[in-house]
């Protein structure tokens, strides 16, 4: 998906096919993360998946995975591939962080 603005009308998102390796069935929360550049909602979205990603199970929700976040952003365009390449390293590291962080009933007894 890309943005395009014309002189004298509003921008207007166009659908180009994606050669990502992203399957099919992960389409919907794709393109949701294609929106994080300029969306704050889904950059909230994606940042609240990454902080929750250890403490719930997500084996079975249609989500990419924490661990593919960076290549995801390298297989697409931006309009700033550097902030995009930020957002996107940056929740995968939260991500790692929180799986890797003992849940509550680990720390009891």
């Amino acid at each position: 998906m890309s943005i395009v603005a014309c002189d004298d009308a509003a921008a207007v998102l166009v659908h180009r096919p994606c050669k990502c390796s992203v399957e099919a069935a992960l389409r919907s929360h794709h393109d949701r993360l294609l929106t994080v550049e300029t969306d704050v909602a889904e950059l909230l979205e994606l940042l609240e998946l990454a902080v929750t990603w250890g403490e719930l199970d997500y084996s079975h929700a249609p989500v990419v995975q924490p661990t593919r976040w960076v290549d995801f952003a390298l297989q697409h365009s931006w309009a700033d591939p550097r902030r995009a390449h930020r957002i996107f390293s940056l929740a995968a590291d939260i991500a790692a962080r929180s799986a890797a962080i003992p849940g509550p009933a680990a720390l009891v007894g």
